[in-house]
């Protein structure tokens, strides 16, 4: 009997009371406003006739002659002519107004939170009225401050109005709460539904009000609710309804209002109480509901960012953009979580199928809205970041950089074709993400076991890697002109870390191979070591013959001064190491080798005729020797 007057009692204050007032408010709001039109439409009308009927009376037929003089001077008393509308200064902020209405009000909305829930608490544990009377006075409190807000909003009090509805919003959440919380007067279950219908209505009344405060204090209450509301039972289905009822309120406010922080608080709430419930319930026999209430709530942000900034045309801020990374991100990691356990090797599709969806998305988004640049190259950087999550995932390790270069290289191209500087500031991130990795993580730094030179896991993909940063250069060097000149010098300084990394990728392996040999051969690990250093003297020669071949062939001064310089390390390197370290036969050979290719350098300067650099890559920056 207790539990049926309760639920009655708060049906009537939570549902029956805020609709009535919601929609007798909404009928008077629309008639005021019916009402506010016809007063401006009479006294348009009053100020077009009143100048008209003195000169109606004096010459009803004979019409004035207006000399041409006159033809000068403004006709201030036309009733066509738009008034000049008066430079209004902008007033000083009134700080001792802002601070007595605006923070010192809502400082009392908390203090009063803190009131009702000391209240509660010290009721229970005083015995001082039954259950029933402490939920129904709470209620009934809570009821009395919203119907006090919509009478000060309908006065004109805006801030006055918010305050007391947020203080009865709140109120009448911790009642519900205690109802089941403290006194289990409710089963969770109706308590659920009387906090969803709750958030329902604080959502309406926010979007009435106009007031995201009111938005905001209903989103952190139903969250924190939520997280109160917990039985010794794991009621998951019931936390997961509530949830997305809560996230269709937050994403419908923004439908009407353009409120900062609303999206993105549901959002990350939503997501810290899933893993929250994650780490202490979780069983592989929930996955069904948590997998399909991540995927509810992906596809309600998602949604709501197209119908908000696609469809309804309304521009999406930065807050929008960073939330969409957001919810693409969360909704993968959660999939990821889930299904990695027993479908790991659909990871790979997974991320594919993520890049397919958010392609669709820069589709719809170039088609509905070619002028939203930013919220379409959000939509392809996405795409494009999840192409590049689906080497790591299924790939081996050492073929990851050769995959994101393959992808740089495309980007490339395309940006350069389509002069899309987005695309091509992408394809930069890309390459340097491959580079990087070759360099730092797939370059061994310890002995490896004997193996092929450059047909090896190593020095085979990350050659590739490098490869495919030069070819993407070289095929598009014709449409670099096209480029500012602080992007061509990035595409210069690319072109460098390129050769760069083909020469360390050549050496390291070289080394490592004669490293390897001398590791399994211990009887002549002394010579092995000696035949690797002289190798790797004649490997850096002959890679600066090579580089200064393809700078005469191409006409290209940078390469050439390349090559000088890594011909300088290697005599450098063959005074200060194989000089010292080396056996006498092995030294010879180095200094015979470099010597050769020294004088073959020498002889070319001597023979070729130098010319000035084609444009491209180069144009203006040719300072030849």
């Amino acid at each position: 009997m207790i539990e049926f007057a309760v639920a009655i009692l708060i049906f009537l204050m939570v549902v029956v009371a805020p609709l009535t007032a919601i929609v007798l408010g909404a009928v008077a709001y629309r008639r005021s406003r019916q009402i506010g039109d016809l007063v401006r439409r009479v006294e348009q009308l009053e100020a077009m006739v009143r100048p008209a009927v003195p000169a109606a009376e004096e010459s009803p037929v004979v019409p004035e002659i207006v000399p041409e003089e006159t033809h000068a001077q403004p006709a201030a008393a036309s009733p066509f002519v738009r008034p000049s509308v008066p430079v209004v200064e902008r007033k000083p902020i009134q700080w001792e107004l802002l601070v007595g209405r605006k923070a010192l009000g809502w400082v009392a909305v908390v203090l009063l939170l803190f009131a009702a829930a000391f209240f509660l608490r010290y009721a229970f544990e005083n015995q001082w009225i039954g259950p029933l009377g402490r939920v129904g006075l709470g209620v009934v409190a809570g009821a009395a401050l919203v119907a006090a807000g919509w009478d000060r909003h309908r006065r004109g009090w805006q801030s006055v109005s918010q305050m007391l509805t947020a203080a009865g919003v709140m109120v009448v959440y911790l009642s519900t709460y205690a109802a089941f919380g403290f006194y289990h007067l409710l089963p969770q279950q109706a308590a659920g539904v009387f906090l969803a219908v709750l958030v329902l209505e604080s959502a309406v009344l926010a979007v009435l009000y106009n007031s995201p405060a009111i938005g905001l204090t209903a989103l952190v209450g139903g969250l924190l609710t939520s997280l109160l509301m917990h039985s010794e039972h794991d009621q998951y289905h019931s936390l997961f309804t509530y949830l997305a009822v809560l996230d269709a309120g937050a994403l419908g406010m923004l439908v009407f209002r353009a409120w900062i922080g609303i999206g993105s608080v549901a959002l990350l709430g939503t997501q810290g109480l899933f893993w929250l419930w994650y780490t202490q319930n979780y069983h592989p026999e929930k996955l069904a509901w948590a997998l399909g209430f991540q995927a509810i709530v992906f596809v309600l942000f998602l949604g709501q960012s197209l119908l908000m900034h696609v469809v309804r045309t309304r521009r999406a801020t930065w807050e929008d953009l960073a939330r969409m990374v957001l919810t693409a991100s969360l909704w993968f990691l959660a999939f990821y979580v889930l299904m990695k356990p027993d479908h790991n090797v659909w990871m790979g599709t997974a991320a594919v199928a993520m890049a397919v969806v958010f392609a669709i998305v820069a589709r719809l988004v170039l088609a509905w809205r070619p002028q939203e640049t930013r919220q379409l190259l959000t939509a392809l950087a996405i795409a494009v970041g999840f192409v590049a999550l689906a080497f790591p995932i299924q790939a081996d390790a050492a073929w990851v950089a050769l995959g994101w270069a393959a992808e740089a290289a495309v980007l490339w191209w395309f940006g350069n074709r389509t002069r899309a500087p987005a695309m091509r500031a992408i394809a930069g991130v890309l390459a340097l993400a491959a580079v990087t990795r070759v360099a730092i993580v797939d370059t061994p730094h310890h002995t490896r076991e004997p193996f092929v030179p450059v047909v090896n896991e190593y020095a085979l993909p990350a050659l590739g890697t490098a490869a495919l940063v030069l070819v993407a250069i070289f095929a598009t060097r014709r449409l670099l002109g096209r480029l500012q000149p602080g992007e061509r010098f990035l595409v210069q300084l690319a072109g460098l870390v390129g050769i760069a990394l083909v020469w360390l990728v050549l050496s390291v392996d070289c080394h490592g191979y004669f490293d390897a040999l001398a590791a399994v051969r211990e009887g002549d690990r002394i010579d092995w070591h000696w035949l690797g250093q002289m190798m790797l003297s004649i490997l850096w020669a002959l890679f600066a013959t090579a580089l200064l071949a393809i700078g005469f062939r191409a006409r290209l001064a940078r390469l050439r001064w390349l090559a000088i310089g890594l011909y300088g390390l290697t005599v450098g390197k063959v005074f200060l190491v194989d000089m010292a370290e080396l056996d006498e036969i092995y030294r010879i050979l180095a200094f015979f080798v470099l010597a050769v290719l020294l004088g073959a350098a020498a002889w070319a300067y001597q023979r070729i005729r130098l010319e000035p650099e084609p444009d491209g890559i180069t144009k203006g920056d040719s300072h030849e020797a």
